[in-house]
């Protein structure tokens, strides 16, 4: 896996980047001895709190073993390629196709557009744009997700809607602020803004510091007015979030230290895209459309959705090397930014909870009424 800083760059998923603002309608059920949590201690300390550490895996067995920079190509395509293509299960669902159909020029016209570009800036031979846009993109995405999961558990612990604001723009500057400060590590993004000013670099660090300090002090204020007590899943949650960037403080090897800090968002992502859709069609059977059908199948069924897992990034794998052997490695690079790229605007239209269908058909299933407090 050459071409490190354009691939490990980048990331998945804003998912949830904004949960709804206006009260959701939950299905109902019983009062669950799991409230508090979105399913269960387990499942969520698992993929969501505590899938920061499988980074740390990645860099430990990275350096201490012989297979070295192997471990962090592996990690990307069994566990990164999979939820790039998570996301585009929303086409599969039935419910969906209306939804799609009629904003075809923002869910089928956008990704071509984004597809063309990147052909164009390659072609040209100006990557660099291409990767410091998924370097700098990927921050914004990946902190709305860690933002967007804190706001269900905001919601579940009975937290107030103006904490939302100051949690996002806490999170996503403390976020930066760790991706920046050492941004000479990541020469495509630092030569450009050495080009625009010597100290642009160390201006954009304690801009973001600045930023980050003064949202935290909000957001600690409003955290500090709420009526009752802060769960340990939101707390837990929220320190995750914090801390989930950490690897490019004290690692100067650029691309090990962006693997290591997507490789909890990868999990997150994935575990969340799964629980959503087996909790929708755990409710109907496998009928409808031959892809819906394969999505309920999936969702229902532990085993094959982690042997499609396996299969999805052994073929991306065969076709990188298949692509080195034929000389044909830049036109899989352009394949491999695009879907980047492609994955984060959709990610954002399928996520965007200030859309009433993405509400009425994605909310109630992430924060049930079984599970507040």
């Amino acid at each position: 896996m050459q071409e490190p800083s354009s691939i490990s760059s980048s990331s998945g998923a804003g998912v949830l980047s904004r949960l709804p603002g206006p009260a959701v309608t939950a299905p109902a059920g019983p009062i669950s001895k799991d409230r508090g949590w979105i399913e269960s201690p387990f499942y969520d300390l698992s993929l969501f709190t505590l899938s920061p550490i499988a980074g740390l895996l990645v860099i430990a067995l990275e350096r201490g073993m012989r297979l070295g920079p192997h471990v962090g190509v592996l990690a990307v395509y069994f566990v990164g390629i999979p939820h790039y293509l998570s996301t585009f299960t929303f086409y599969l669902g039935d419910q969906n196709r209306s939804h799609y159909r009629a904003r075809w020029v923002a869910f089928f016209l956008g990704p071509l557009i984004i597809f063309a570009s990147v052909f164009a800036l390659r072609v040209l031979d100006v990557s660099g744009v291409v990767q410091s846009v998924i370097f700098t993109w990927n921050i914004y995405h990946v902190s709305l997700q860690s933002a967007g999961i804190l706001s269900i558990y905001r919601r579940l612990n009975a937290g107030q809607q103006k904490e939302k604001l100051w949690a996002h723009l806490t999170i996503l500057f403390v976020n930066a602020t760790m991706a920046f400060w050492f941004l000479k590590y990541f020469p495509p993004l630092y030569s450009f803004m050495v080009r625009v000013h010597p100290g642009a670099p160390l201006a954009l660090r304690y801009a973001c510091l600045i930023t980050a300090i003064v949202a935290g002090t909000g957001y600690a204020i409003q955290l500090a007015r709420r009526p009752g007590p802060i769960g340990v899943s939101e707390w837990a949650f929220l320190i995750s979030s914090l801390l989930l960037f950490q690897p490019y403080l004290w690692l100067q090897d650029s691309v090990l230290a962006t693997i290591a800090a997507l490789m909890g968002h990868f999990i997150q992502y994935l575990g969340i895209i799964w629980l959503l859709n087996r909790r929708k069609f755990s409710e109907q059977p496998a009928s409808g459309s031959r892809a819906q059908q394969w999505l309920v199948n999936l969702s229902s069924n532990p085993r094959l959705l982690m042997v499609s897992l396996l299969v999805i990034g052994a073929i991306f794998l065969a076709i990188d090397r298949g692509s080195r052997i034929v000389g044909l490695y830049l036109s899989y690079i352009i394949v491999w930014n695009s879907l980047v790229l492609i994955h984060f605007y959709v990610d954002g239209l399928v996520w965007a909870f200030r859309n009433s269908f993405v509400r009425q058909t994605v909310g109630p299933y992430l924060v049930l009424e079984s599970h507040r407090l």
